[in-house]
């Protein structure tokens, strides 16, 4: 079983006054650049985190942070690619070949006793990979038979507003284990280098408060029918 690697390769150092900036832009009249950033300086931390707790985000969209991410599975690729506020370079199986490649094994085939024969199905695909290039079928095509539990690695780019998106959906107890350990490992990276960007970031409901879910809810916090229904039986 494959261990995920997730490394911050790119990041702004001033994220923090770089969003402060932008905040006070859209709530100063003041237009000269030099006394904005006098003004950002100066803004302390509650400002900004009480602003991005508003549900202002754009304002924190000009941070982008660029991570490369190793020992995952097609399987998660699949599901990371459908953050669409993103970008994405993904190690090719059309170019690179494939055969010395590693794979990755859930826990829950390792705990029924099964990994042995999972892992051995696995090595015959790869084999039959090879077989084919050596007799001359491009890796293009000689990739169909490969896995979805193929390892990959990518480097992925996000701002920090698409981030805390991300990890509201991805960080949730209920999101897939392998994208959610991703997940936290990325927002991990980013608490070191911007913590008030993301003081509150996490699953959905660390950052806004309440589960969104309705019937599939892990219980860890109200959902948001929940809040309507307290809210109206206060304001009888």
């Amino acid at each position: 079983m494959n261990i995920i690697e997730v490394s911050l390769i790119s990041y702004p150092e001033e994220a923090e006054l770089i969003a402060n900036i932008a905040a006070v832009i859209c709530y100063s009249k003041e237009s000269e650049l030099e006394k904005v950033k006098q003004k950002a300086i100066l803004k302390k931390e509650e400002y900004l985190s009480k602003i991005i707790e508003s549900g202002h985000l754009s304002i924190i969209e000009h941070n982008i942070f660029v991570f490369h991410v190793s020992g995952v599975s097609r399987v998660l690729s699949h599901q990371l690619v459908r953050k669409r506020i993103a970008s994405y370079s993904q190690q090719s199986q059309r170019y690179v070949n494939a055969a010395s490649f590693s794979f990755i094994t859930p826990k829950t085939i390792d705990e029924l006793g099964m990994k042995e024969e999972y892992e051995n199905k696995i090595k015959e695909l790869f084999a039959f990979y090879t077989d084919l290039i050596e007799k001359g079928v491009p890796k293009e095509d000689a990739r169909y038979i490969l896995p979805n539990a193929t390892s990959t690695q990518l480097v992925v780019s996000m701002n920090a507003h698409a981030l805390i998106d991300f990890f509201s959906s991805r960080c949730c107890v209920r999101a897939q284990w392998e994208i959610r350990e991703l997940a936290n490992k990325m927002l991990n990276e980013v608490k070191k280098v911007a913590p008030v960007l993301f003081k509150k970031a996490g699953a959905f409901c660390d950052f806004y408060g309440y589960c969104p879910e309705i019937e599939k809810s892990c219980g860890r916090a109200p959902t948001l029918e929940q809040l309507k229904q307290n809210w109206k039986s206060n304001s009888k």
